[in-house]
């Protein structure tokens, strides 16, 4: 292989794979009460809408102020492994979450409802599937946000 090839591969390589690691393919923040709907690909849960069909919705504990809801959902989304807070304002919160070995980063969003419903959105940036990895990213968030008096 020549070099200008070589080159022409690893350019070609590196562009596609720039592309894999982008930013969120939907838009961020709550609108109309609620986050952004899943796309029609099966790598993304939204208990506000129950997608996938099954999936359980979440109600704040009401003896926590709404004032310190969404502090007490931050420090539990804080503690989580390779999870970094992106965005915070009031009733919404936006975190990335980086996979271990390909280090491919989802979108993790977590919004308060008018109606107290504690809403999560999780979903891959790249491909089809997640290999169940968002579904068992919300309930273990569940487990978590239960634990620390977040939710009933």
């Amino acid at each position: 292989m020549s070099p200008t090839t070589r080159s022409l591969t690893l350019l070609i390589g590196v562009a596609l794979m720039a592309g894999c690691w982008g930013g969120p393919n939907h838009r961020l923040g709550i609108a109309n009460g609620t986050l952004a709907p899943c796309p029609s690909s099966p790598n993304c849960v939204h208990t506000g809408i129950r997608h996938p069909d099954g999936t359980k919705g979440m109600f704040a504990d009401t003896r926590v102020p709404r004032g310190e809801l969404m502090e007490l959902i931050s420090s539990v989304v804080e503690a989580t492994p390779r999870t970094k807070i992106i965005a915070q304002d009031g009733d919404y919160l936006h975190a990335e979450v980086t996979s271990r070995i390909l280090r491919f980063v989802d979108d993790l969003e977590i919004g308060i409802s008018f109606d107290n419903e504690v809403i999560i959105r999780s979903a891959s940036r790249v491909g089809r599937g997640d290999m169940g990895v968002n579904a068992a990213r919300v309930e273990d968030l569940r487990v978590r946000l239960q634990a620390a008096g977040a939710i009933r």
